[in-house]
């Protein structure tokens, strides 16, 4: 039996997983909502209930649609009413939490994020601990005291860890002081929800897109000024930069000239898939990065990407194949790429028909990647075992 323990920030690359999961293992989810993350792309739920504990996931009608890709009697939520960690409610909810688990016996507890200050007594159950670092390094804009804290509590006392890319491995292990035989490797698959939400389509069409929320590493200043290059070649190019998040940089001379559209705030699934379709394909000119769930958005929805040469980037879009790859923080080089594919609409179009091949029936469909952590989970029982 296995606990799979998450947060609304992962529901579109859990669901897609839990629901080939399922059918091959006893795999119970368990969704952990609070007043700071209660609205996540599949995850809408907007007031908790006033008690914090365990609910099954029936008594949230909100969350309803997550049954279309789980068994809902294998669901459960963890409701954190209060405003910070401590709070006596959530406090409550943790130890309603520690108790479920411990009551079902089960034999793994996979974690998808480190846990924070509240929830630490749930290490107490660490010999059973799978955790998932989507980010084996923080990003440049997130690497802060706090977060380096439950970083640092988390390598301490979690046995395993599942990682997403290959290229940051070994800088993993240095950092953190963890064995080899401690790690195992994965990979994201496409966010398939996607495909099954009626889009919200803006007014423009066949558009460069960045989307997603914008922070300074991700270089949405420098995708700025590679359409500046664009656009004195291509004067009919447009650029749409639609996400949340602060604005570190002067936009003004971009959007005055006239191909810049800027959609400055938190996007629906429905206006993502809605953005996602109307372009000619996405932009991800990341500074640093792991890896990148705008990629996994853009190929549910076969649009290629171009993005750079950092983190685990290069593991999701084959240069050439799904998309380009461009070094970081060079307007010039991710110019070029933009002209490039601008000007090859046939070569989209294979790029198109190859990220559906790949990611539906080739090794990063869900169904593989499923599998592997099924043979995952049996290792480790049968090592804990002996």
């Amino acid at each position: 039996m296995i606990a799979y323990l998450s947060y609304p920030n992962f529901a579109d690359c859990d669901m897609p997983l839990l629901h080939e999961l399922q059918q091959q293992a006893d795999v119970t989810y368990i969704l952990q909502i609070s007043e700071k993350v209660k609205n996540r792309t599949l995850v809408n739920v907007p007031k908790l209930k006033k008690r914090g504990g365990v609910y099954r996931l029936s008594d949230f009608p909100d969350l309803q649609n997550l049954a279309t890709y789980i068994d809902p009697d294998k669901a459960y939520v963890v409701n954190m009413p209060g405003r910070h960690d401590w709070s006596p409610a959530n406090l409550w909810a943790v130890c309603c939490l520690l108790f479920f688990l411990l009551r079902r016996r089960f034999s793994i507890i996979h974690l998808t994020w480190p846990l924070r200050y509240g929830c630490f007594p749930l290490y107490l159950l660490h010999r059973r601990m799978l955790l998932t670092l989507h980010d084996p390094l923080p990003h440049s804009s997130e690497d802060t005291p706090k977060r380096n804290f439950h970083r640092r509590v988390a390598m301490r006392l979690t046995p395993h860890f599942i990682l997403l890319n290959r290229s940051q491995h070994d800088a993993f292990l240095a950092k953190y002081h963890i064995r080899e035989e401690q790690v195992f490797q994965s990979r994201l698959g496409c966010f398939t929800h996607l495909r099954n939400t009626v889009p919200a389509l803006p007014a423009e069409h066949d558009y460069v897109l960045f989307i997603g929320n914008i922070n300074t590493h991700k270089g949405v200043d420098i995708l700025c000024q590679a359409m500046q290059q664009v656009h004195e070649h291509l004067p009919d190019a447009q650029l749409v930069v639609a996400g949340s998040g602060k604005l570190y940089f002067d936009t003004t001379p971009y959007e005055q000239a006239g191909y810049l559209h800027l959609y400055n705030r938190y996007l629906s699934d429905a206006e993502l898939a809605g953005f996602i379709q109307n372009a000619r394909f996405v932009v991800c000119p990341y500074i640093d990065a792991t890896q990148s769930g705008v990629i996994m958005s853009a190929f549910a929805l076969s649009k290629p990407v171009i993005t750079t040469n950092v983190g685990g980037l290069p593991e999701m879009v084959s240069d050439g194949r799904h998309g380009l790859i461009v070094p970081p923080a060079d307007p010039a080089a991710l110019a070029e790429a933009i002209e490039r594919l601008l000007l090859s609409p046939e070569l989209l179009v294979q790029m198109q028909a190859n990220i559906q091949r790949d990611y539906d029936e080739e090794a990063c469909s869900w169904r593989r990647i499923a599998n592997d952590y099924v043979k995952i989970y049996s290792y480790i029982t049968s090592s804990s075992a002996q």
